[in-house]
């Protein structure tokens, strides 16, 4: 099941699927406003300095959590936190998450944690005896206490017994030790003054009293590694140089100095004396590698990825936005829409929700930048108006276009006043006056091709002020006698009085075939999921579009919103509209799963058939194999993810 789970996350992962919690606000930084590394305790796992932790989700998968720790320890598997305010955090096979009860932490060790009271904490609960306590030590499964009156505790890692504690000393000045350090039989005490004094609970005198041997006097930081055939210390000096410990006899002498480090403050041990990491006094690390240095720096954003749920919308849609971090540590990050800076050229067109979604207001091609960590992407969407505009005209080779509803439709105003109209779209200003060739625009005098006319539901212009305003590309069509205003990819249709008749003639029969059939809703129009309804007739309208009437089970009558012929017969043919089918006889799946559906959820156990009525297809699927199993990950447009073992949802990431 592990191998199964770590190939799911696996997939996720090259699928570009990670969890991030919320953002907080910044602290230490860099210069260039990222946060430092505040420590590190093995590859990948890095908390920094703003109390975000970078770690690893069963070793395999790379995840961020912005948060408030401010202490860890653990490896690449699982480790434990002390947030800035005292509270414990843990993780493994997850991210971060609080240990219910356990607050007012003082101090954070391997698998101990020591509380602002005085009492020393495990997994276990409240560990015995121990009161009073002011520093502690683990390491190697050892674990040592000092408390506040001196006495010096030690439990050995093969101890029988895990609540009886030998005392190694009595320490006469223990308030001026600033750390213990505990590996295997050894306890170092780090001093204030830089004194460091190990008592090893082997090394003792004829009358089994262990014996204090001083190993350094400037010392700033230290750390313990396993070695053979001594533990070796590594001991950071007021000087900012790094030494070691040697052999047996030497053990309580620096006799080696790490060369090429300087100007280091404290050492996170990786994997022994020649492979360790080294903070420097300007706040940054590096990687200490058999006397090589290597620089490592915080994961950083790299590339984004935008998405939105349309490129190509209606005037009136509402867009999602998914944003995606990729880090330089190979991370993806899902983003808040909120939580990055969009910015759109044409905000008139479109405009930015305060819940980071877009409301399309009008036809045109528009450009949505969005930056997130100092990285920008733009891309084009291209808005287009669902329903038809009517009254243009074609008259010697100059089309006519009815100047309110079109310029509104761009997302522009128009006003009146003394037979002068003033419109606006955008930055762009123009006045014309019905029968006037003379007119203007953004306050510049300019003659027009041909005069407006005055007609009596509106003042027609003539398409080349359009085009000389806003660019628009406007083309009359013959078969259908309609003006279509174009902008890339964006798109606009206006009728004629002579286009509806056009268009019922020339599909008079086409789309009769479906009246008198029966379907079952599935998407469409926020109308009841999986009820029955009937087709009774398809009408069209003066625009040229037709309208779809149904007639539920119950004899009420529902309209579709006007739309093409060819748009008639894509909805009804379209399982994401509409079943031809009873989709409940079809599939006996329980009344469980059916309200699961009907509300749009997805849960664990669900097959893929069940997770493709409720979300619909996939944006992209990746398939992979573990331990005779076949493990299929979809990931949807917003990033959202599901992954089905041998066809049942294993793994849901909203």
């Amino acid at each position: 099941m592990r191998k199964i789970l770590q190939t799911i996350i696996a997939a996720c992962l090259m699928m570009g699927v990670v969890f991030a919690g919320p953002g907080i606000a910044l602290n230490k930084v860099f210069a260039d406003g990222e946060p430092q590394i505040e420590d590190i305790i093995g590859k990948n796992i890095y908390l920094l300095s703003d109390g975000t932790l970078w770690s690893m989700v069963d070793g395999n998968r790379i995840i961020r959590t912005p948060g408030n720790i401010a202490t860890v320890v653990g490896n690449e598997y699982f480790g434990l936190g002390m947030t800035k305010d005292g509270k414990l955090v843990e993780w493994g096979v997850s991210g971060p998450r609080p240990v219910e009860g356990q607050t007012g932490l003082k101090q954070l060790v391997e698998d101990y944690w020591l509380k602002m009271d005085g009492t020393v904490w495990n997994k276990v609960g409240k560990l015995k005896g121990l009161e009073g306590v002011s520093l502690i030590g683990s390491g190697d499964k050892a674990f040592a206490a000092l408390k506040q009156n001196g006495e010096l505790l030690y439990l050995d890692a093969n101890s029988s017994s895990r609540d009886k504690y030998r005392k190694l000393g009595t320490i006469t000045d223990a308030s001026s030790v600033v750390s213990l350090t505990v590996f295997n039989s050894r306890v170092e005490l780090l001093y204030s003054s830089g004194t460091v004094i190990e008592y090893d609970a082997f090394n003792f005198d004829d009358n089994a009293q262990i014996i204090p041997v001083q190993v350094a006097s400037d010392a700033v930081h230290l750390a313990i590694t396993a070695a053979h055939p001594t533990d070796i210390m590594i001991v950071t000096r007021r000087d900012g140089t790094v030494w070691f410990t040697g052999d047996y006899r030497d053990r309580w002498k620096l006799v080696r100095q790490a060369t090429g480090l300087g100007n280091v403050v404290k050492t996170a041990v990786y994997k022994g004396a020649d492979l360790f990491y080294a903070k420097r006094t300007d706040g940054s690390w590096v990687l200490y590698d058999d006397g090589e240095v290597k620089p490592v720096d915080a994961p950083r954003v790299q590339s984004v990825d935008v998405t939105v749920s349309e490129s190509k919308p209606n005037v009136g849609d509402t867009l999602s936005v998914g944003i995606q971090e990729t880090y330089t540590n190979k991370s993806k990050i899902k983003v808040a829409p909120s939580a990055a800076n969009m910015t759109v050229d044409k905000p008139y067109l479109l405009k930015i929700q305060s819940d980071g979604k877009l409301k399309v207001t009008g036809v045109g091609e528009i450009q949505l930048t969005v930056t997130t960590s100092g990285i920008s992407k733009t891309m084009t969407i291209s808005a287009s108006l669902r329903n038809n505009l009517k009254y243009a005209k074609q008259d010697k080779g100059i089309v006519y276009l009815p100047a309110k509803p079109v310029i509104q439709a761009l997302g522009g105003t128009v006003a009146s006043a003394n037979g002068t109209i003033t419109a606006t779209i955008g930055d762009v200003t123009m006045t014309f006056k019905a029968g006037d060739f003379n007119a203007s625009l953004n306050g510049t005098p300019i003659k027009l091709k041909a005069a407006p006319l005055a007609d009596k539901t509106d003042t027609l212009i003539p398409s080349s002020l359009l085009t000389d305003a806003v660019g628009a590309r406007v083309q009359w069509d013959t078969t259908w006698k309609e003006a279509v205003i174009t902008f890339a990819s964006a798109k606009m249709t206006v009728v004629s009085t002579e286009t509806a008749v056009l268009i019922k003639k020339a599909m008079q029969g086409s789309l009769v075939k479906y009246i008198g059939k029966s379907y079952w809703i599935n998407g469409f129009q926020q109308w009841d999921r999986f009820s029955k309804v009937t087709v009774s007739d398809i009408a069209p309208d003066e625009l040229g579009d037709f309208v779809i009437i149904f007639q539920s089970a119950g004899g009420k009558t529902l309209k579709s919103y006007p739309m093409s012929s060819s748009s008639v017969t894509d909805i009804l043919t379209d399982e994401g509209y509409f079943f031809s089918y009873d989709p409940k006889k079809k599939y006996a799946w329980s009344a469980s799963i059916w309200s699961q559906i009907k509300a749009g959820k997805v849960s664990l156990g669900m097959t893929k058939e069940q997770v493709r009525f409720s979300w619909g297809a996939p944006a992209g699927k990746s398939t992979a194999t573990a331990a005779g199993k076949t493990i299929e990950t979809w990931v949807y447009r917003d990033f959202s993810t599901v992954s089905f073992v041998n066809g049942k949802a294993t793994f849901i990431l909203y």
